[in-house]
């Protein structure tokens, strides 16, 4: 499972591959992507392991001194603009419904702007897409496992909705696949 930042050198991580365990720190490190993302992959067959996600907001390039006017206004609508998305963005178990019934196998999918997640043809959230969203992935299928437990057996993303889940960046089909099978047991295809 994903890791923030610190600490991540310590975090015990395996192979599905070849079963090699150990910690994150003695993993082969891979493509460092926009300075958010680090691959770590297996030392012993090379497969893919594991992803390290950097907190945004961290370092000096996110600070106010040394900016114009200019850029200082453009910080702070890009600010605003974040702070809107996140306040429509699901946060808690407590905003999902309660859903009756027994097993749930549910969809990642997309329509028109929206990412939505469905249990069959009923729409249980819905929030703005997030281009490159396997992170938001992870998030959202860690609230769903609180809110319904053992009862989700699966968060399959629709065809439809790989585009903005994976983007550009290749390994976020392998975190996606690592998050299903970790979370509900679906196995792991590459």
């Amino acid at each position: 499972m994903t890791i923030f930042f610190e600490e991540w050198q310590e975090m015990e991580c395996g192979c599905g591959k070849c079963d090699w365990k150990g910690a994150a720190g003695t993993a082969t490190r891979g493509r460092m992507h926009r300075g958010l993302y680090l691959d770590l992959y297996c030392p012993e067959c090379t497969e893919f392991v594991d992803l390290i996600i950097f907190p945004a907001g961290e370092g000096c390039a996110h600070r106010d001194e040394g900016l114009t006017e200019e850029q200082l206004k453009a910080k702070q609508e890009a600010e605003k603009a974040e702070q809107e998305y996140q306040s429509l963005c699901l946060r808690s178990p407590d905003q999902l419904p309660d859903f009756p019934g027994g097993e749930m196998s549910l969809a990642w999918d997309q329509e028109q702007g929206e990412t939505q997640i469905k249990c069959g043809n009923t729409v249980i959230w819905s929030e703005p897409v997030a281009y490159e969203g396997f992170e938001r992935f992870e998030r959202i299928a860690l609230i769903l496992k609180g809110k319904y437990g053992a009862r989700v057996k699966d968060l399959a993303p629709t065809d439809r909705s790989l585009l903005f889940l994976y983007g550009d960046y290749y390994p976020s089909m392998f975190h996606v696949a690592k998050v299903r099978k970790e979370l509900f047991g679906a196995a792991m295809t590459s």
